[in-house]
């Protein structure tokens, strides 16, 4: 079997690369120079509650949201210390229950080009793997939003997806630090901490990841990982100045202040050149954001070997 380095730099691939979720996520075990993967990502999330504000009875329900996401995501090694990675993907929003609003939608979700520099390496130093990671973000081709209910109800010409928009319609970068030790070459913990700008009025994120993998037999890997995303806004769904209530107009969904608390449980088989992997998340608390659950599963090709 590849030792867990390795396999670990090839299961950073299976991220999540919708909106509720993370982009791409860093990882200090970088693949082998010369060498690289292609992941093919499929998603089904779902939610039928929200956490709307700081305070209140949350979570509420709502008329629920079903999307389905599927992406692909490569990475290549260019030395022992610099990575690359791209992810772009293609997703579908829906109202889970029906009704005028808000509105099905899909289309590209934002497309994210990264590169990794892994100035500490434990293998030499006997200490931990150190590396930092700059991502660029570019908007997809998706519908945002630009109605109010009155505008709905009236204009059967209507445009614009509101609260189901796939992202925040704006580009972006992103800088992270991570850190990460393997253990006895079977367990591997890492944590990373990130800011995200995107352009406009969309509130400032920091991230932080905190992963474990541990080899459980002779070609299976099991992941945990918790998220948390806490945004700079001050803007929340609901009454004025919100969107979403008393016809304001949604497209001011991307600039409300969006909190999240995921937690990720999974397992891959690791093959020879091919991967197949299972993953299931769900959404334990956040500030304007669905309690989503969803399942993923990922197919990755390990070339260069």
């Amino acid at each position: 079997m590849k030792e867990l380095k390795t396999a670990i730099a090839f299961l950073t691939a299976s991220c999540i690369t919708s909106a509720p979720f993370a982009l791409a996520d860093g990882s200090v075990w970088l693949p082998t120079p010369g060498t690289g993967t292609m992941t093919v990502s499929y998603v089904s999330q779902s939610a039928e509650n929200m956490w709307v504000g700081k305070n209140g009875p949350n979570p509420i329900p709502f008329r629920g949201l079903d999307q389905s996401t599927l992406s692909m995501n490569g990475t290549y090694g260019f030395s022992d210390a610099v990575s690359v990675d791209l992810s772009i993907g293609r997703s579908e929003v829906s109202p889970k229950n029906g009704g005028p609003i808000p509105l099905s939608t899909d289309g590209l979700t934002d497309t994210e080009l990264g590169v990794t520099w892994r100035f500490l390496d434990e293998v030499v130093t006997g200490g931990a793997s150190a590396a930092v990671r700059f991502g660029a973000i570019f908007s997809g081709n998706y519908d945002v939003g630009g109605f109010g209910p009155a505008e709905v109800m009236g204009d059967p010409n209507r445009v614009g997806a509101g609260p189901t928009a796939i992202g925040d319609g704006a580009s972006g970068i992103e800088l992270s630090g991570i850190i990460g030790k393997i253990f006895n070459n079977r367990i591997a913990l890492s944590a990373e901490l990130g800011i995200r700008n995107r352009s406009g009025e969309v509130p400032r994120e920091t991230f932080m990841n905190f992963d474990a993998h541990l080899i459980a037999g002779e070609r299976l890997v099991l992941s945990a990982q918790y998220h948390i995303q806490a945004s700079s806004g001050d803007i929340d769904i609901g009454p004025p100045p919100g969107p979403g209530a008393h016809g304001m107009h949604w497209d001011q969904f991307p600039f409300v202040a969006e909190d999240v608390n995921r937690v990720s449980l999974g397992g891959t088989v690791v093959l020879e050149s091919v991967d197949i992997g299972l993953h299931w998340f769900k959404v334990l608390d956040g500030r304007n954001t669905a309690e989503f659950k969803a399942v993923g599963g990922t197919l990755t090709y390990n070339f260069g070997q």
